[in-house]
């Protein structure tokens, strides 16, 4: 055929691109670019005011780890304490690692009772050997298997005290022994012996554990309990010293009171109990005080998981007390009952069945989409379920919620637009997910009502890192019968406003971003004027800078929206953070943790707490101002209020809001 006409043209400018002329060449049957800036060139601007949304939009999954990894990195206990062996024959040594070798083994078949005599063999005839220390907490554990709780405790104490001053390992030690112990005292005693030095997470679950017990026991035993601790106490007294204040301002101990509110304000009490020891200097009782309305939610987080999965969880936690302490202000007392689950999806049963045991309201957690499920599925009572991160929500059955799942609105809206710019074509590539096949059906039904074909759907197995099989074939059927009638030649160049409109839509998750963008690249689409649309995998925060501008630029997207109510939210959120814990919010992980608490706390204002009450009234919530956006839930699902965008240099600006109209059509 004759060559095409050559000449470089702007990108189709009746679809809105400007910017660095292009063109393609067909070289030996292989399409070659002839740009070099961004997916697509910029539309035009005339005036862009900019606002931050990082801190308003959604946080990555939580640092993912294998079941091995589970077993082999995660202590269950306390990490063991390795004494530096004393004066001691070898013969001896080697003796007492017989029966360490005995010990664990027996421990591990279940057989306690003989574990116990084992333990205390070495601890008793080795004292100096170098495995007495690991020998003594196997003790102590074996001796709770074995009934004799209060044994385990002192062994618990002795093992406690060898540690050297302010070691993290210490903070385990003392929680263990207040969940082991029943006397409430005792308990609290266990806790204040913890010291500088012990883990946020230890510290976190120890807080919640302590405002539950000191309301539990008399003021002449609480001042009894303080009095035993050594002098200096801990980091947790000075939270004790301001709740018992109050306590002795209602029984008109002013001066005690009034000692110890000062002494807690000198140790650095922050929260809640720093204003009710402020109250207390100037004779009044803190807002709220006496209510006999008190929530207690649950919180199920692997605070002793790994190292990095540990460090997000902490911040979860800190964005779920604040949410307890500030979300309802001073009409009820709201009580977090924070359990570990280390990362072990074993551990997540048992902490859901004893927080099912303990009659808690509502339950905050489950990071990872097994654990979420596995929790759901093991309920007594159909209590509210309301996960941060995981994505699983649309299996977990009723009454689980996710601020991560699948938002059909934000694919329809996605649609809606796409009929806007009457592309004749649409293809879809998205992992073999729920979530993501969810989003995928909801923009396909809308896109054959408004006259779009659909002409391919193509899925890749989730986790998946290459995806060149998927893009060559959704650029197959979206171009090839068109370049097949253009009759290019080699050698021809092709004009870029002859090729019709087309779009590739991709409801893919953040982590899917990094791989598949450049490979959309790579692979030709962006060759082909092929328009790139997703939803908020695209506008992460964490994606929106970590990948190349060149790779996202111009890619139509959805985000969280950018308004007035999210902006107080967010703020609203920042302010109460650096006041609880006197430092500055960095990230938006404990944002994450707060909007997830913060729906619960919304559906418990009303006061009604049975389960089938509790859902009724979180299904019912609706433009709830968060950290992280503004939330309803619709149709069972938690959605963010959201917007088309147009992703610019790492940036993403609104394009038109979405109309949550036609959401409600299909409740």
């Amino acid at each position: 055929m004759s060559r095409l006409k050559a000449m470089m043209l702007s990108r189709l400018k009746r679809r809105g691109r400007r910017g660095r002329k292009s063109w393609i060449s067909m070289e030996g049957g292989i399409a070659r670019t002839h740009f070099a800036s961004g997916r697509f060139a910029r539309p035009p601007i005339l005036i862009v005011i900019m606002v931050s949304i990082s801190a308003c939009q959604t946080v990555g999954t939580p640092p993912l780890i294998t079941h091995q990894e589970t077993e082999t990195r995660r202590p269950k206990h306390p990490p063991p304490l390795v004494v530096t062996p004393g004066v001691i024959s070898k013969s001896a040594e080697e003796e007492a690692s017989r029966l360490w070798s005995r010990a664990q083994t027996l421990f591990e078949a279940q057989e306690f009772s003989q574990a116990v005599l084992a333990s205390q063999e070495i601890v008793t005839d080795f004292p100096s050997s170098s495995i007495s220390g690991e020998a003594l907490w196997l003790l102590a554990r074996s001796l709770v298997e074995v009934g004799d709780s209060v044994k385990a405790d002192q062994v618990a104490s002795r093992y406690a005290e060898l540690m050297p001053r302010q070691d993290p390992r210490g903070g385990a030690i003392r929680l263990w022994q207040s969940s082991i112990v029943s006397d409430p005292a005792t308990r609290i005693d266990r806790l204040l012996r913890m010291e500088e030095g012990s883990s946020e997470g230890d510290i976190l679950l120890a807080i919640d554990r302590l405002r539950s017990l000191v309301d539990a026991i008399s003021v002449e035993l609480l001042q009894e309990v303080i009095d035993g601790i050594p002098p200096l106490g801990g980091p947790l007294m000075p939270l004790v010293e301001a709740r018992l204040s109050v306590s002795l301002l209602e029984l008109d101990r002013t001066a005690d009171a009034l000692a110890l509110a000062r002494s807690a304000l000198e140790g650095g009490v922050s929260g809640k109990e720093r204003a009710w020891a402020e109250g207390v200097l100037i004779g009044e009782f803190p807002p709220g005080r006496g209510l006999e309305t008190v929530f207690t939610i649950g919180a199920v987080l692997p605070l002793g998981g790994p190292p990095a999965l540990a460090e997000f969880s902490s911040l979860i936690a800190q964005g779920i007390e604040v949410a307890a302490s500030t979300a309802l202000g001073d009409e009820f007392e709201v009580s977090v009952d924070f359990r570990d689950d280390g990362g072990d999806p074993s551990v997540s049963l048992q902490s859901m069945r004893a927080l099912d045991q303990a009659g808690v309201v509502g339950i905050v957690g489950f990071l990872q989409d097994d654990d979420f499920l596995a929790a759901a599925d093991a309920r007594a009572r159909p209590v509210v379920l309301v996960s941060p991160t995981a994505r699983s929500a649309d299996r977990a059955g009723a009454a689980a919620y996710s601020l991560e799942g699948s938002d059909p609105g934000a694919a329809e809206a996605v649609a809606r637009y796409a009929a806007s710019r009457a592309y004749q074509r649409i293809a879809m590539v998205y992992p073999q997910t729920p979530n993501a096949e969810a989003e995928a059906d909801a923009f396909e039904l809308i896109a054959e009502r408004l006259g779009m074909p659909v002409v391919g759907r193509f899925g890749y197995e989730a986790g998946a890192t290459f995806f060149e099989p998927q893009i060559s074939a959704a650029l197959n059927a979206l171009r090839s019968e068109e370049l097949d009638r253009l009759a290019l030649a080699p050698n021809d160049t092709l004009h870029m406003e002859e090729l019709e409109p087309t779009a590739l839509f991709m409801p893919i998750p953040p982590e899917d971003v990094e791989f598949l963008a450049p490979q959309v690249i790579h692979f030709g689409l962006d060759t082909l004027a092929v328009e790139i649309l997703g939803t908020s995998g695209w506008t992460d925060p964490q994606i929106l800078t970590s990948v190349e501008a060149r790779l996202t630029t111009g890619v139509i997207a959805t985000a969280p929206v950018v308004s007035e109510r999210a902006l107080e939210g967010q703020v609203r959120f920042r302010e109460a953070y650096e006041s609880r814990y006197q430092r500055s919010l960095v990230g938006a992980t404990a944002s994450v943790g707060y909007d997830a608490a913060l729906l619960l706390l919304e559906a418990l204002r009303a006061g009604r707490v049975e389960p089938d009450e509790v859902r009724e009234s979180f299904e019912s919530l609706e433009g709830i101002s968060g950290a992280t956006g503004v939330f309803s839930v619709i149709g069972g699902r938690v959605v963010r209020d959201t917007e088309v965008v147009r992703i610019e240099d790492q940036m993403a600006i609104p394009i038109e809001r979405i109309n949550l109209g036609f959401r409600n059509e299909r409740r």
